[in-house]
């Protein structure tokens, strides 16, 4: 039963791993190849231009996932898969207190959960890449 236990926690080493190994990719591309930054915003002139909102997109995901990151290595390694299952819930509740928040005529939750599923099939698929979805 020990060996077991022991498994079970060498499988969600891996898991967490195989996550900051694509989180790190994910930031790398977002901020590094597409020049994603939350200051994309400052000054622009309106109407907000798309490049600027798709660089600022880039870098809040980069910079909320740079926070799970962190807040990972603020536990013992073995508890780091638990964090991760938290944050994973955490964001898809905040996604959805957001989407309640704009016009119901631009079919937020149908958006929000395509974008969602977009995440998730990046794993399925290997695409390090992540789109923007409106």
């Amino acid at each position: 039963m020990c060996g077991d236990l022991d498994e079970e926690n060498t499988q969600l080493e891996r898991l967490y791993n195989a996550f900051l190994h694509a989180a790190r990719s994910a930031i790398h591309d977002a901020v590094d190849h597409h020049g994603g930054s939350r200051g994309r915003l400052d000054r622009q002139p309106a109407p907000l231009p798309d490049e600027a909102l798709h660089g600022y997109m880039d870098g809040l995901f980069a910079d909320v996932l740079n926070a799970c990151i962190k807040d990972g290595q603020r536990v013992e390694e073995s508890e780091r898969y638990q964090v991760l299952r938290a944050q994973a819930v955490v964001l898809a509740r905040l996604a959805g207190f957001v989407a309640s928040q704009l016009d119901p005529h631009e079919d937020p939750l149908r958006n929000s959960i395509s974008a969602l599923m977009a995440g998730y099939d990046e794993h399925d698929s290997g695409d390090e890449h992540h789109g923007h979805h409106h």
